[in-house]
């Protein structure tokens, strides 16, 4: 087996219970679930959902048990109170006592939870080359972007958004497309009183629905960048856009795109994102990555490394 990341274990378990049926992606999720690094409330989740969902019913409220109680994880009330694959569960005073810890959690951690913003830089008295802004997909956060988004250069400054909209223990969304860009031109603004970084070093990225919110800020006008980086990105409502990626072309903003041919969810958007540019002759570099489903290459550093070159060295 190729080596498994966080992504690619969730995207495989996926695949397996479409295939093989729930009991069959239960067993492989569990035998590799401490093989990787990721948000150990959705692994969790698979696990618990799979279980209950192939009739194993006290092994699914051990998990429950386990995350909710022994690591203090919590899951939106709405979902844990209406997934199909949990029915099976609500004839148990336990589970109606965890649905009940978790509704709790959730109010509390919806009231508390802010936007965040974590800046790397290695050596702080550098002048500062690059900076690099990237956002995270849903339900993730920022450690587990920061590995992928992390270069060697002593030079760069990489900043970590982190949304406001929590949709359960450690997992984040960009659910308020809107929401998220005003958040994104407030970070920028901090890294521009704080950081001393002007608009013509930002590189702005992001995946999946992070990618949305990136270039839906620059459309909006809400932030200024010399270029933008798409890993995989989210696009249902590009067309909806078309008028707005006229503002590329007067911003000079160049794109660097990526995404998996396999990638269900955001390759079709992808394309016809791509075909606009070239419809508009607005500057852009695409690369279609063989294979590959909802998730990052496992040599993203050299894309990114690319895209930062592309960016940067075309006038």
């Amino acid at each position: 087996m190729t080596r498994l990341t966080y992504a690619s274990l969730l995207n495989k378990t996926l695949e397996i219970n479409a295939s093989e049926g729930s009991l069959t992606a239960y067993k492989f999720i569990t035998k590799y679930a401490d093989q990787v690094k990721g948000n150990k409330a959705q692994i969790f989740n698979f696990r618990y959902c799979l279980a209950s969902s192939s009739g194993l019913e006290q092994e699914a409220l051990s998990i429950l048990r386990e995350a909710i109680i022994e690591n203090g994880y919590w899951y939106s009330y709405d979902y844990i109170s209406q997934d199909d694959d949990l029915k099976n569960l609500h004839k148990y005073k336990e589970f109606q006592d965890m649905m009940q810890i978790c509704k709790e959690r959730e109010v509390t951690a919806q009231r508390l939870t802010k936007p965040q913003l974590k800046v790397v830089q290695s050596e702080k008295n550098s002048e500062v080359e690059t900076v690099i802004v990237a956002l995270h997909g849903n339900q993730e956060n920022i450690d587990i972007t920061e590995p992928r988004w992390k270069l060697p250069s002593q030079e760069t400054i990489l900043a970590l958004p982190q949304s406001s909209s929590i949709a359960f223990s450690d997992a984040y969304m960009w659910d308020n497309v809107e929401q998220g860009t005003k958040e994104l031109k407030d970070h920028l603004t901090y890294l521009s009183e704080n950081y001393n970084v002007r608009k013509e070093k930002v590189i702005v990225g992001g995946f999946s629905a992070g990618a949305r919110v990136a270039l839906k800020a620059i459309l909006n006008d809400e932030i200024e960048c010399k270029g933008y980086i798409l890993m995989g990105p989210w696009l249902p409502e590009i067309e909806e856009w078309e008028v707005l990626l006229d503002r590329l072309k007067k911003k000079n903003s160049k794109g660097y795109i990526i995404c998996g041919d396999k990638d269900q969810d955001c390759f079709e958007g992808t394309e016809k994102f791509v075909s606009l540019l070239e419809k508009k002759e607005i500057p852009y570099t695409y690369t279609i990555i063989e294979g590959l489903t909802h998730e990052y290459p496992e040599n993203f550093n050299k894309h990114l490394s690319d895209a930062i070159n592309y960016i940067y060295n075309t006038k």
